[in-house]
């Protein structure tokens, strides 16, 4: 009777170890379908709404974020920088360009898993379109480095992969028509301290 248990309890143990990494990785790591992406930067506009896919409730549930509406605004996330390499907090970064139309953006640092760096005075790692210089086109040039920097400066703190996450409050863009034609900040490493 015990040989008939074996594989059974075997095959049991495989079945749920394997579906509780699955939906760990799948929660973690896919945010759903869907995605707008425009260079580095990368949108779900149905998180939030009725039309979630299963995969974006689950990945909103195990952040615990609560995500903003279609009709509220638009988080865009960039893990990677133009070249594609991951954003790291051992590197320096420009950011540059402008923002589609939106009442108000912000664009903050925050570590793999979404959660906010802080800065040594406590507050969050980051700036919004009310405290950013721009030039004479509209545009704006952010500074992400450990050294202070003059214009607009975002401190670089600690270690290991960093997000950039950009929010656009009161935006038309996941409505957009024209979505070709929508043009997104530019992310360039400048330096690394490990080169």
């Amino acid at each position: 009777m015990f040989k008939q248990l074996t594989p059974i309890l075997i095959a049991l143990v495989i079945a749920i170890t394997g579906g509780i990494y699955s939906a760990d990785v799948m929660t973690r790591e896919f945010a759903g379908f869907g995605a707008l992406q425009y260079g580095a930067w990368v949108s779900h506009p149905q998180t939030g709404t009725q039309d979630a896919d299963p995969y974006a409730r689950a990945s909103a549930a195990r952040t615990g974020e609560i995500a903003l509406g279609s009709a509220e605004g638009l988080v865009f996330i960039a893990a990677h920088d133009d070249q594609k390499q991951i954003i790291d907090a051992a590197c320096d970064y420009v950011i540059e360009g402008k923002t589609p139309a939106a009442r108000v953006w912000s664009l903050r640092i925050t570590d793999k898993n979404l959660l906010p760096i802080l800065t040594q005075s406590g507050a969050v790692s980051g700036l919004h379109s009310g405290n950013t210089l721009r030039n004479g086109q509209n545009a704006f040039k952010i500074s992400i480095s450990s050294e202070i920097a003059e214009g607009n400066w975002i401190p670089q703190m600690g270690n290991g992969e960093r997000r950039f996450v950009l929010t656009l409050y009161d935006t038309s863009v996941a409505s957009t028509t024209g979505v070709s034609e929508i043009k997104m900040p530019t992310i360039k490493a400048i330096g690394c301290d490990n080169e």
